[in-house]
């Protein structure tokens, strides 16, 4: 299998310890050169209040009937599975998806240790001190349109990694971290093709 799980979310806040929770979730999967395969998004019903709509422009009446995470949790583990989990600061992402995952009782191998961030490359590969979505796009030449909406973050998220693939030596230097993420168990989950 293979491949790269690019996501992000859009949350309440900005502490799951204080009871933040995912409002938003996107996928965008990739193959081990990187062109997409597919995308996945979903709003989720956080059962509190949304938290900054004015940030993520999501309101409580668009979250009133969507899933919990309960409800998408394996599915989301099956898109994960196998895969180098990939996002732009994605200790973030990461945080909060882990806490959604034990709360539904699910053990994931989702720590930011086991994931790759683009943010990270970029410190690395682009000049100047800013390492924000946007400035990162902007300087690789990536368009970034609907920042701030868990799909076009996203998609950004998967364009700034293709640029990555695109520049970088083959293999890439996180070979070892892909190799272990494809490797990596996920309990009770089957794999998406």
């Amino acid at each position: 299998m293979g491949g790269y799980a690019v996501v992000d979310t859009e949350t309440t806040g900005f502490s799951p310890a204080r009871g933040d929770r995912v409002l938003e979730v996107a996928v965008v999967l990739l193959d081990a050169d990187g062109c997409v395969e597919r995308e996945w998004e979903t709003l989720l019903n956080p059962d509190r209040g949304v938290g900054p709509t004015h940030v993520h422009g999501i309101t409580l009446a668009e979250v009133a009937r969507a899933p919990r995470f309960g409800d998408i949790a394996r599915f989301l583990a099956s898109l994960f599975a196998g895969r180098l989990v990939v996002g732009h600061n994605i200790a973030f992402d990461a945080r909060f998806l882990e806490a959604e995952f034990d709360a539904t009782g699910m053990t994931v191998p989702l720590d930011p240790g086991r994931c790759l961030c683009t943010q990270a490359l970029a410190k690395q590969h682009l000049p100047g001190p800013r390492r924000t979505l946007a400035v990162s796009c902007e300087q690789a030449g990536v368009i970034h349109s609907g920042a701030h909406s868990a799909i076009g973050d996203t998609r950004a998220t998967a364009e700034l990694l293709q640029y990555f693939l695109r520049r970088g030596p083959v293999p890439p230097p996180w070979r070892p971290l892909y190799d272990a993420a494809v490797r990596a168990p996920w309990p009770g989950v089957s794999l998406v093709r």
